[in-house]
């Protein structure tokens, strides 16, 4: 009988860092999981940002098209036909003083990329064809949380520096 009980203090002795064991475990695998949590938060906002800024670009696009769409005497003219990624340096007052298509024209591209560069890191955009081909509007900023396997670069003109997102459009006014 003494043994048995030996026995038995022997057994429950080694039994006794067990729940110790069990809770390091524990803790580890909660510690993976939060750290996972942490990563799906990272990316969601990651995502949200990108998203934010294409939706900023898609509203841009629109808003240099209704530009033409509102000056279509200037859009016959051809002013609208290269629009650069610069501010042009001398912008009439078009909105105290009345101005020619052409000079409406210039306003609107000032007032447009003007708005890019705020609205967009880096924001910048261009106009390029003519009434008869229509118009191909193109947006680039930068992000800084691209990765290179998130680069857009192919579809970016040549010489775009690296992290920079490229939007496109078509349309006819």
């Amino acid at each position: 009988m003494f043994i048995k009980h030996k026995y038995h203090l022997l057994k429950r002795n080694a039994c006794k860092g067990f729940s110790l064991l069990e809770v390091l475990i524990t803790i580890l695998v909660v510690s993976f999981g939060l750290l996972g949590m942490a990563a799906l938060i990272v990316s969601g906002a990651r995502s949200n940002n990108v998203a934010h800024y294409r939706s900023i670009a898609g509203k841009q696009t629109e808003d240099i098209a209704d530009r033409m769409r509102a000056n279509l005497a200037g859009v016959l003219a051809g002013s609208y036909d290269s629009l650069s990624a610069s501010i042009p340096g001398d912008i009439p007052d078009c909105q105290t003083a009345t101005c020619t298509e052409t000079q409406m024209a210039t306003f609107d591209h000032a007032q447009w990329n003007t708005a890019n560069s705020i609205l967009l890191p880096d924001g910048k955009g261009t106009v390029t064809g003519t009434l008869a081909t229509g118009f191909e509007v193109n947006m680039m900023w930068t992000e800084k949380e691209m990765s290179s396997d998130d680069d857009d670069s192919s579809n970016c003109p040549r010489g775009t520096p690296s992290k920079t997102r490229c939007f496109y459009t078509r349309f006819m006014p």
